[in-house]
């Protein structure tokens, strides 16, 4: 009798709980959609109601929240995950540092459903202990086993990778594994990479990500770090007296030791120009002064046109006088006017032009003109004039002191206004290929079997300065440093497609917020 009621229970028990698991299922799949229970980090839905509420995020950590003496660095992913296998975001992860420099940074996750303990138990190897870090860092399931891996874009060898260090019961593995899916953000920086020899984002940091240059500022230019991630950038800002950077892959600043110039098949950048400063280049590579330069910057102090705010119209201006509308020429008869008539005998007898007298008798001839408009006598203020609004862009290479190639874009940059650059190569095996300028996504030139640059090895290279600029002429005024700022600089091994281009321009403006 008893082993029969012991079956019968069984049964029962059974039976609760394969009914509680389809409950549990429906509603599950019809809560998600009244609720809405949302991921504050990624704005994505969580997966269980369920565990959320059985599993909370903690109360003590959070986005705008941080345990006292826990030091995050927000340029790293920073966003609520899913680590315990809980199918929610519940658990809080990102970037801390409790050490004097970047070797003793490490990742951490807060786990849901563990206040009042540590919140950095779960983690990751340190950096001195081989952590790889990267910027481009995110959060994705990427061997299938339900919990979120810490995953970023990384170099190895001389391509870039999305790895994954894998969640595991206690913590992130230190051996990472090829993500096959990432999210559709980071294959779209993946593409950015892809040929890299140069990436200067200038977004919340100052260094290249393609980690091949060093960077060298003048006048204490960086951009401004204090914002990490910030929804809309400045870029890296030049104030056109002393600020410009100085790049190179070597202890000497040269190039040809990782970035090779004859591989040179393309160039990228957005720039915005606060002033049309005389000659400004927003690049220049080279080995001086019109020796193999490779650069690209403005004609002059931008485009003069009557009547356009340009230089001729500035010089129409000046013609007119300031204020009141006074003009400097006459507004009464011009030309020669009736004077008395003397003889050149009674002039030197009458006047200081006797060289036999030593006194001075001062104007002794009655020659008073007519009355004339009064001129305004106040000083030039070259600012009350509009100074020009556009300016051609130009791009030249030199072999040795020959200028093989120059290109001109006629009203390529506006005064005030982003504008996104585009050079490049329109084939990579050819010897002599068509080099094609797209202007903010539109191809603007096309210069049939153009020239790439020729050198191996180039030992001053610029952004926002000239090799011209401490060239002087008795002809012309010197180069000036440009007066602006300059975004998401690139340099590439390989041509840039049409598609490309338009992910770049598309992916600048959402982080200039144009």
């Amino acid at each position: 009798m008893g082993a029969l009621w012991d079956l019968e229970w069984s049964r029962v028990v059974l039976w609760i709980t394969i009914i509680s698991v389809l409950i549990v299922i429906i509603y599950e799949k019809y809560s998600e959609s009244i609720e809405g229970f949302i991921d504050d980090s990624s704005l994505m839905p969580v997966t269980s109601n369920f565990w959320a509420r059985l599993v909370p995020r903690r109360s003590d950590v959070g986005p705008e929240l941080e345990i006292i003496g826990i030091n995050r660095d927000k340029h790293y992913f920073s966003g609520y995950a899913d680590v315990q296998r809980f199918s929610a975001k519940t658990d809080f992860c990102r970037m801390v540092n409790q050490g004097p420099d970047e070797s003793t940074m490490f990742f951490a996750c807060a786990l849901g459903g563990t206040d009042n303990t540590s919140s950095t138990s779960y983690k990751s190897i340190t950096v001195k202990e081989g952590l790889k870090l990267s910027r481009d860092d995110y959060m994705n399931d990427t061997n299938g086993d339900g919990r979120d891996d810490y995953c970023r874009i990384v170099k190895a060898g001389a391509s870039f990778e999305p790895q994954c260090n894998p969640a595991t019961d206690i913590g992130f593995d230190k051996d990472m594994l090829l993500d096959p899916n990432p999210p559709p953000d980071i294959k779209t920086l993946l593409s950015f990479y892809n040929g890299a020899m140069i990436w200067l984002k200038f977004y919340d940091d100052t260094f290249d990500y393609s980690q091949n240059l060093i960077l060298r500022p003048n006048g204490g230019l960086a951009v401004n770090d204090k914002v990490p991630n910030p929804k809309k950038t400045k870029g890296l800002v030049f104030n056109g007296i002393d600020h410009y950077l100085r790049i190179g892959d070597d202890r000497k600043m040269a190039l040809g030791n990782k970035v090779l110039p004859r591989s040179m098949r393309a160039i990228s950048f957005w720039v915005k120009f606060e002033e049309f400063t005389n000659n400004a280049h927003v690049f220049d590579f080279g080995n001086g002064a019109g020796i193999d330069n490779v650069w690209l910057g403005i004609q002059g102090t931008g485009n003069a046109s009557i009547g356009s705010g340009g230089a001729a119209d500035f010089l129409t201006k000046i013609c007119k006088g300031i204020g009141a509308g006074n003009e400097t020429l006459p507004t009464g008869d011009s030309g020669q006017q009736p004077e008395v008539e003397v003889s050149p005998e009674t002039l030197m007898k009458t006047t200081s032009a006797n060289v036999d007298e030593y006194d001075c008798k001062g104007m002794a001839v009655d020659a008073t003109p007519p009355a004339r408009s009064p001129r305004d006598t106040a000083p030039l203020d070259i600012k009350k004039f509009d100074m020009p609004e556009t300016a051609d862009m130009i791009y030249e290479i030199w072999e040795q002191k020959t200028r093989k190639q120059r290109i001109k874009v006629p009203g390529a940059f506006v005064k005030g206004k982003w504008v996104h650059v585009a050079v490049t190569a329109a084939k990579l095996e050819s010897f002599r290929p068509d080099i094609v300028v797209y202007i903010n996504g539109n191809m603007a030139f096309v210069q049939p079997s153009g020239c790439l640059p020729a050198t191996g090895r180039l030992t001053n290279n610029f952004l926002g300065k000239s090799n011209w600029s401490d060239a002087t002429s008795q002809f012309a005024n010197k180069d000036e440093l440009f007066k602006g700022a300059i975004f998401d600089f690139r340099v590439y091994s390989v041509p840039m497609s049409k598609n490309l281009i338009d992910d770049t321009v598309a992916w600048g403006k959402s982080k200039l917020g144009l």
